[in-house]
This record gives structure tokens, sequence and C-alpha cells, in this order.
């Protein structure tokens, strides 16, 4: 009678969002008005206007970046502005802060140049808004932007605009395709026992589950098969599914979404035919990276679940 012993000492890494990849581009849409652009003995049109910009920028790491943009700001008529236009060139950093997975808060405050009808001037500008990662490679935004110091001879006003925007981001991570080589048994000699031993290693997986969710994506369950036909193969066999995030977002917030990422890899077993005694879920939220959290790339792998079958022996 022959004894293997058969383990699976592997990760099946999970991606999950859109990548903040280094350099990006977008374009947003707005309203903007104007404050203080009156002047007693001018006449002064109150409305506002729709504007619209371009922006492009470089992260240098999740925290700061270095943005540029032009806004269109629209015509209006006040002190000396004759209903006319109003456009500004922008530079400023940016400052990101991680509220979930998915969601951030950022901040602007840098110089901008002002065109405002036939002046021209130099002000400050600040911004405020959310980013919401909600599709690969790219962002949707909402945010608050002043430009608080336009000075015409006359008044010196101030802009205000409200804007929603989308960025795309380039450089995002790369899916990394399955090794042909790496899903498959070894047969090797046990020095301390006679009987043969066998391990079975998994492939690495990427983009399995939406961003900021615990749903698996639909493509990504084709990717369980093999371990399925593993645990089918091998009825003694057990599994402990572990999920982690990245350190984007509040730890608690972290700890239930890894969580909830074991269960729906669990879920999908079970839907497999596999019975839910011989599966194990749990989360370590954003603990034990294997990669570093300051970059893009070091995120999207730490946002993974591993899946290990402990070593059991199996007479043939």
């Amino acid at each position: 009678m022959t004894k293997l012993v058969i383990s699976l000492p592997s990760l099946l890494v999970v991606l999950s969002g859109i990548a903040h990849a280094s350099p990006y581009i977008g374009v947003k849409l707005g309203h903007t008005w104007l404050d203080d652009e009156c002047e007693v003995g001018y006449f002064c049109d109150d409305d506002k206007s729709a504007s619209l910009g371009v922006f492009g920028g470089y992260s240098f790491n999740s925290l700061l970046a270095i943005e540029a943009g032009y806004d269109y700001l629209g015509k209006f008529t006040g002190a000396g502005l004759p209903d006319d236009s109003v456009d500004a060139f922008t530079l400023a950093p940016k400052l990101t802060f991680g509220i979930s997975d998915a969601v951030n808060v950022y901040g602007k405050l840098g110089g901008a140049y002002v065109n405002y009808g036939d002046k021209s001037d130099e002000s400050f500008i600040g911004a405020l808004g959310l980013e919401f990662d909600v599709i690969d490679n790219g962002s949707i935004r909402i945010e608050y932007q002043s430009l608080t110091d336009i000075n015409n001879d006359i008044v010196r006003a101030s802009a205000n605009t409200a804007y929603v925007g989308f960025s795309y981001q380039f450089g995002g991570n790369v899916q990394q395709e399955p090794s042909s080589e790496a899903n498959k048994e070894i047969e090797k000699v046990d020095p301390a026992a006679p009987a043969p031993t066998k391990t079975f290693k998994a492939t690495l997986l990427s983009n399995t589950f939406e961003s900021s969710s615990s749903k698996l994506k639909t493509e990504s369950l084709t990717q369980l098969d093999e371990l399925v036909e593993f645990l089918n193969k091998y009825p003694q066999a057990t599994a402990n599914i572990t999920g982690y995030t990245d350190s984007s977002g509040a730890e608690s917030y972290n700890q239930t979404l890894s969580e909830n990422r074991a269960k729906s890899v669990v879920k999908a077993l079970i839907d497999r035919g596999i019975d839910s005694k011989r599966l194990t879920a749990s989360g370590k939220g954003e603990d034990d990276p294997i990669a570093s959290n300051d970059t893009a790339e070091g995120r999207a792998k730490n946002r993974r679940v591993e899946i290990s079958v402990p070593e059991f022996e199996y007479q043939q």
C-alpha cells in the first residue's frame, strides 16, 4: 500500500479595483459663480455659468501628486468685465487620503494664472474633493474649487466652481497570466519516509473582485476550476481561505472587507459542490502585507485571498 502526502502551499492573489497609476489625465464639467465681482456704479449680471476643464498629473505615491489644469469658467458681467470670458491655468500639489479601497478624499492648494476678460492676474487656488475608483484604471471626482484672488484693477473677485470629473490613469497593474507550469503535481521522494510525496502548486490570479466589493467577478469563477477539481479528487482535503486588503481606508472596514471576500470564495466553492464542512474562511484585513502599501503596485498585491490546503495523507 502506497502513501501519498499532498499539500497546497500556495497563494491565490486577488487584485481588486482600479490601480492608482503614476501619470493621469482627465476632464471635468461644472458650475461656476463669482463673488465680489461688482462695484457701485457698474452694471453686474449675477448669472452663474457652466464651466469645463481638463487636467493632468503625476502621482509620486499614494499620498502626493502634482496636478496641472486648464479651466474655462464661462462668461460674466461685472465691474470691468463686460460679458467676457474667464479662464485659468492651474498648478497645485494634490494630497490624497484613503477612506476605503475605492473612496479617497483629496485637497489641493497652489497657484493659478487667470484671464479675467481683457485682464490677467495671478491667484491662489484651493480645492477639496472626493474620488471614487469605480472602474479599471479610472476614477470619478466630485470637487469644489476656489480661485481666491482675481484682480482687474477695479475689483478683487473670486471664482467658485463645483465640478464632476473623470480621470484615466496610465500604467495600471498588469494582470498576471497563469503559468502553464504552476499548476502541476510534482512527484518527489521524501528522504524521511519511503512513501513518495506529492505537492500541488496554484497559479496567481488577478482582477477577481469588483473595486471595494466582496462580490466575485463572473469571469473569475473559472479560475477556481482547478482547485475544485483537486478537492473533488481528494475528498480528505480541506481548504483554508484567508482574505486581505491594502492599507487604504479604516482598519475596521478593511477587516470586514477581508472576511467578506474570503466568504465569497467559500460560497463559490460550495456552489461548485464542495462540502462547506471542508472549508474555513477568515480575514486579516490589512495585516501581513506582501508588498509596500506606498505604491499602487504594492497595494494591488496586498489586496488578495490566500487559499491553502493543509498537508494530509492519502492512501492509494
